[in-house]
């Protein structure tokens, strides 16, 4: 399973079209083959501040969708909507955490 993770410090007056977006291209994202799930946080204390994971089957998975239209709109959205964004992708640790693949920031 591979995680892709979106962190994303939002321009304040940019917070609703933001969400909004997000929500959008959340919506197509569960669509994609091989998206086992997707969730959007905001932290409590800085409302401009969120977090977007996404977890994926496998790394093919995710790379056929960074190929995707969808993804170069969220990259547009992020730097549109943004102070600051990040999108990093690593693997998960499989089989109860016995057998874990490297992971590092991508």
């Amino acid at each position: 399973m591979v995680r892709m993770t979106v962190v994303a410090k939002v321009r304040p007056e940019k917070r609703s079209e933001f969400l909004n977006a997000m929500r959008a291209l959340q919506k197509n994202r569960m669509d994609e083959q091989g998206n086992n799930g997707s969730h959007v946080y905001e932290r409590r204390e800085e409302p401009s501040c969120f977090l977007i994971i996404d977890k994926w089957k496998t790394l093919e998975d995710l790379q056929v969708f960074f190929t995707k239209e969808d993804f170069r709109i969220l990259l547009g959205a992020l730097r549109t909507l943004c102070i600051k964004a990040e999108v990093k992708y690593d693997p998960l640790c499989t089989q109860g955490g016995d057998e874990c693949q490297d992971t590092g920031q991508r």
